[in-house]
C-alpha cells in the first residue's frame, strides 16, 4: 500500500492538511456536561492548531522524509473530541492513538482529565493565554502538546510499519524507539507553537 521514495519527492506526504476534528456520537455527548464538552471542544481545536503550526509541521515532515513515507491515498486524521475509553481490566493503561491501515485513518485522543477539575478549572486552559497560567497548568499544556506531538508522530511511523510482516510487539518496539528518538529536546522547541496554537484558540 505505502511505497518508500528519495528525500524529496514531489508527492512527499504532508498529512497536516488532512487533520481533522471528529464528530463524536450523540450518545457520547449525551454523558458530558456543557462545561466539559466546551473544555474539550477548546482541547481539539489547540491540538489541531498545534500540529498545524509550522514548527511542528517541519519535525513532521523530518520524520517523514528520514523514514520515506509515502502514501498512495490521503490518510484521515482524526483529533477526538473525547479521550478512549480505558481497556478493561487495564485501568492504568490509556489510549493515546491508533492507526487503522484498512480504512487509512489516524485517531488521536485527548488525555483523561478528572471531570471534576475540568468543571472547576480547566475552562481558562485554552482561553487565558499562557502568561495568565498557573505553574500546574502550564505543565498540563505542555503533558497535552507533547502527547498530541509524540503521539501523530507514533502513528505516522506505524503507517510505514504496518503494511511489513513484523510482529506486533516487535513492530510496536521499533515505532516506540523512533519515536523517543524523533521526540529528543520536544521540551526546547515545542514552546512557540503552544504559545501560537493558544493565541489562536477563540
Amino acid at each position: 500500500m505505502y511505497q518508500e521514495v528519495g528525500l524529496r519527492s514531489k508527492n512527499a506526504w504532508t498529512p497536516e492538511i488532512d487533520v481533522r476534528i471528529a464528530n463524536p456520537p450523540a450518545a457520547l455527548l449525551a454523558k458530558y456536561t456543557q462545561k466539559e464538552k466546551a473544555f474539550f471542544y477548546d482541547y481539539a481545536h489547540f491540538v489541531v492548531r498545534l500540529l498545524q503550526d509550522e514548527n511542528v509541521t517541519d519535525r513532521i515532515h523530518q520524520v517523514i522524509s528520514a523514514e520515506r513515507i509515502v502514501t498512495e491515498k490521503p490518510v484521515d486524521i482524526r483529533v477526538m473530541v473525547f479521550p478512549a475509553r480505558t481497556f478493561r481490566g487495564r485501568q492504568n493503561r490509556i489510549l493515546h492513538g491508533t492507526y487503522s491501515e484498512s480504512a487509512s485513518q489516524i485517531s488521536l485522543y485527548p488525555l483523561r482529565i478528572p471531570k471534576e477539575w475540568v468543571r472547576q478549572e480547566g475552562l481558562d486552559l485554552f482561553r487565558g493565554g499562557s502568561d495568565n497560567l498557573s505553574q500546574r497548568k502550564l505543565r498540563l499544556l505542555y503533558e497535552i502538546s507533547e502527547s498530541a506531538v509524540s503521539t501523530m508522530i507514533h502513528e505516522i511511523l506505524h503507517v510505514k510499519f504496518q503494511q511489513r510482516e513484523m510482529s506486533r510487539y516487535g513492530e510496536e518496539a521499533l515505532v516506540q524507539k523512533l519515536e523517543r528518538q524523533f521526540m529528543q529536546g520536544w521540551e526546547e522547541w515545542i514552546l512557540v507553537p503552544v504559545q501560537q496554537a493558544l493565541s489562536m484558540v477563540s
